[in-house]
């Protein structure tokens, strides 16, 4: 059986063929990713998910939060997280930097590929009788274009989804 030239290769084989330099990037992007136990080790479930390990470099340790109300908190366990990481084998860990980043939760979070549609985004709120008549009463004063706009809004008032 031939081979397909269309299958997928592993990551490892073809940085391997690029440049040290990018080589060396993906290394360190592995080992920031494994850094990322410890320090749900020592957060527990609920905090690790809003905060990530930006960097580990020359013993200090740089920690990224979604909110600066965050950052406060994991300030105030610094120690904790110290504790952690040591127990985990870094034993030149001597600092931890905290720093917010309100992207972080973004690339924490993975994304979904949803397409929204008029059923999902309906709030189950609907229009009054009075909101609609009002509507209607402001429609008759309006220029043409917008009473036209506000005669089709004022239709969904009496309407039942």
């Amino acid at each position: 059986m031939s081979k397909n030239r269309f299958d997928p290769k592993p990551l490892d084989e073809l940085a391997g063929s690029w440049s040290d330099k990018l080589h060396g990037y993906m290394q360190k992007a592995q080992g920031i990713a494994e850094l990322q136990q410890p320090l749900h080790n020592a957060l527990g479930p609920v905090l690790s998910k809003k905060c990530r390990v930006a960097n580990y470099q020359n013993g200090t340790l740089y920690v990224e939060a979604a909110s600066a109300t965050l950052a406060t908190r994991l300030n105030y366990l610094k120690m904790e997280i110290l504790s952690s990481f040591r127990a985990a084998g870094l034993h030149d860990c001597c600092q931890i930097k905290i720093g917010t980043n309100p992207e972080a939760q973004q690339r924490l979070t993975p994304q979904q590929n949803q397409v929204k549609t008029p059923e999902a985004s309906y709030s189950g709120r609907q229009m009054s009788a009075q909101t609609a008549g009002d509507l209607m009463a402001l429609a008759e004063h309006a220029p043409a274009g917008l009473k036209e706009k506000l005669l089709r809004l004022a239709k969904h008032g009496g309407q039942k989804k």
